[in-house]
């Protein structure tokens, strides 16, 4: 069918107008992204606008081809009916017309696989930057009221040209614009989102629909975009009537679903018409579908509905059935189950929403750091006491930061040297040392229904982690410092899990305290460190220590190298007797002076420890023998000394007159020993005197000192 250069005329005005507010669309919500602060899906959205610019601008081309082919075709025909139609020959294909057909099969597909392709980059590159949860918990975008009134005017100005460009769409000759309008209501659908999540972040006191709206928006980009690329490579195969107009690409078949809601049925019978080339809605099957579809919808609904009864609980779970919010137990069991609790098996219950069945939710951290939810009763949960776990890949040191929010706990001083029993005087003052103790705590769920009544679930892990701080504060306050970082931290982990059993077991609550349903596995102190300012004070007690040690060892060394060298080890009676064996003797021998024990006992000690000196043979041993040489040396010679006096004492007796004689005639000897004497006559002529000084040394002891020179004037 073709139509005439008119109609295609007010197709083209419409395509322009749809691309004019696509790009205004587009625009606004750029805006909007560029000014907010954490509104990533207006980001994505105001992505996916734009791209919506490609979509309008080849079907106001399609269009306007057509028109001018129209035209042109008019053209030809009025000139053929005149006489000087002949230039013309009837086989030539207009230019226009041969430009329309290069469109439609060239342009178009390409033009959508760009869209397509555009689509999906963005969409996974968008998906890709979501920033993770815990952005989102206190997140509260600005201009919230400009946000609102964009995306609700999108989505009411989108979705009623969606609506009447879709009707046109209805009209064989304008079927290309069913594009324009699926991608029109994408976009309304989009402007709905942006309103609708600025409203209840603006309602709310924390954003509670942004991450989930961030993660969606890039999702529906990435189906659009491979739903287009889909239909390109789908086009390739599918068989065409002749004359038939070609669908774009970018014709989004489920977005063409909401651009005309009341002909759902119609939609689809079309869309599988043009798919497979063949009139499927006449099929028998298609015409029962379409006449017993509300009651096939509501059986399935009736089914899906049934099929809530029947819970499977897994084998780490542990539930407790709720019947309209009162523990109850199931109607029929096929698996586990104890009082109001079910465990792992097929249970049937009374369907939603009468009965909910509720199994406790654990949130914990993987190894990338990312909160990952699980509804588990039987698996280990964590709390983290006393200060944070260090940051990966990086130097576990005293010295370093160990992480951002180092929590320190007060624990007592250690014990000062000097004082009896370690006891402060009156006027000291109470000092407290800080300590950081990384205490992990694992536990899993024993009760369902105690653990369920604790708190809320948001507060269960919070309620549980402020009375584990409290047990651990309570069981570190009377520690001191140099027993918590010492070897005792088997000792702490065991007291302190002792201590939060005990907490655990009475949870203050109401009028009377309350078990948590809780079961420990395990207790632990992974980690204890000082503040790093104070790091640097403990490395020098333990330099200390060391140089201590140090000294200890080299005054070992040299006792042993003193002790060698006075006293060797000898052997006697079967044994080695050290240089340590007669140090111990001689303190002995001191022990026996001092308490007045008997002389004979004391020489006989001491010849004792002589004797063993000697046999040594070090330096206490040669001390020993060249006293005793030179004692006796001494001894014989005033021994000699007196025998000789006795001797001259009986010479004097016998002959005192010669005694005296030869003894002076001796001293005289000896005195004139080393004089020179001169021998004169008597007669002097004058004073003066003539000598020869002439040694009677040789000249090499001229010079001697001790060789007197004797000369007398």
């Amino acid at each position: 069918m073709k139509g005439d250069a008119q109609s295609f005329k007010r197709a083209t005005v419409v395509a322009v107008l749809g691309l004019v507010l696509q790009a205004l669309s587009a625009a606004a919500v750029a805006i909007y992204a560029g000014f907010s602060e954490g509104d990533h899906a207006a980001g994505s959205a105001a992505w996916h606008l734009a791209i919506g610019v490609l979509v309008w601008f080849p079907l106001v081309l399609l269009f306007d081809l057509h028109r001018r082919e129209r035209r042109e075709s008019i053209e030809i025909e009025r000139m053929a009916l005149e006489e000087s139609a002949g230039v013309f020959e009837a086989d030539e294909t207009p230019r226009t017309a041969r430009a329309l057909e290069a469109f439609r099969k060239y342009a178009l597909p390409g033009m959508s696989l760009l869209v397509g392709a555009l689509l999906l980059g963005i969409g996974l590159l968008r998906f890709g930057g979501v920033p993770d949860s815990e952005s989102f918990s206190d997140t509260q975008t600005l201009h919230k009221g400009f946000g609102i009134a964009i995306g609700f005017a999108i989505a009411v100005v989108g979705f009623v040209f969606a609506r009447f460009v879709s009707g046109m769409g209805t009209q064989r000759i304008w079927s290309a614009l069913r594009a324009g309008a699926s991608y029109a209501v994408g976009s309304a659908l989009l402007g709905l989102t942006i309103g609708v999540t600025q409203f209840i972040d603006s309602s709310a006191s924390r954003s509670v629909a942004l991450d989930a709206v961030a993660h969606a928006v890039p999702i529906f980009t990435i189906i659009i975009g491979a739903e287009t690329l889909l239909n390109v490579v789908l086009d390739v195969y599918r068989p065409r009537k002749p004359g038939e107009d070609p669908r774009p690409g970018f014709d989004s078949r489920l977005l063409g679903l909401l651009a005309a809601p009341d002909r759902i049925a119609e939609n689809i019978g079309e869309a599988l018409n043009y798919q497979f080339g063949v009139e499927v809605s006449r099929t028998w099957f298609y015409l029962l579908l379409k006449r017993w579809w509300p009651g096939l919808i509501a059986v399935a609904l009736l089914v899906a509905w049934g099929m809530t009864s029947l819970v499977v609980v897994e084998p780490h779970q542990r539930a407790m059935v709720l019947t309209f919010g009162k523990p109850s137990a199931p109607l029929l069991s096929f698996g586990e189950r104890e009082g109001d609790e079910v465990g792992p098996g097929l249970h049937i219950v009374a369907p939603w929403p009468m009965t909910e069945v509720y199994v406790p939710r654990s949130v914990v951290r993987d190894a990338d750091g990312d909160l990952v939810e699980t509804r588990t009763a039987t698996g280990v949960r964590i709390l983290r006491l006393g200060t944070n776990p260090p940051e990966p890949d990086r130097a576990i040191l005293w010295t370093n930061d160990h992480t951002q929010n180092e929590v320190f706990s007060l624990v007592q001083p250690a014990r000062i040297a000097g004082r009896i029993g370690g006891r402060r005087e009156s006027g000291d003052v109470a000092d407290l040392s800080l300590v950081a103790v990384e205490v992990p705590v694992q536990y899993a769920v024993q009760d369902v229904r105690k653990f369920a009544e604790l708190a809320q679930p948001d507060h269960r892990d919070r309620l549980l982690e402020m009375l584990g701080e409290r047990a651990l504060m309570r069981e570190l306050s009377w520690r001191r410092i140099d027993t918590v970082l010492g070897g005792e931290r088997v000792a702490l982990a065991g007291d302190i899990a002792r201590n939060l059993a005990e907490t655990f077991a009475n949870v203050p609550g109401g009028t009377d305290n309350q078990d948590a349903g809780v079961r420990l596995m395990h207790v632990g102190i992974a980690g204890v460190h000082p503040p790093k300012d104070a790091a640097r004070m403990f490395e020098r007690v333990v330099q200390a220590r060391q140089v201590k040690e140090a000294n200890i060892e080299a005054a070992n060394e040299d006792k042993i190298r003193i002790l060698t060298e006075v006293a060797a080890p000898i052997e006697r009676d079967g044994g080695l007797v050290t240089a340590s064996d007669i140090v111990a003797l001689i303190d002995e021998l001191t022990s026996m002076r001092e308490a007045g024990v008997d002389n004979r006992e004391i020489v006989a000690q001491e010849l004792a420890v002589q004797r063993l000196l000697e046999e040594a043979g070090g330096q206490a041993g040669a001390a020993l023998t060249d006293a005793s040489a030179e004692r006796w040396d001494m001894h014989m010679g005033e021994r000699g000394k007196a025998a000789l006096f006795l001797g001259q004492v009986s010479g004097f007796r016998a002959a005192p007159t010669v005694y005296m004689a030869s003894k002076y005639f001796e001293a005289l000897l000896e005195t004139m020993r080393s004089s020179r004497v001169y021998v004169t006559s008597e007669n002097f002529e004058d004073l003066r005197v003539i000598l020869e000084l002439q040694t009677r040394d040789t000249s090499l002891e001229l010079f001697d000192p001790e060789a007197g020179s004797g000369m007398t004037p």
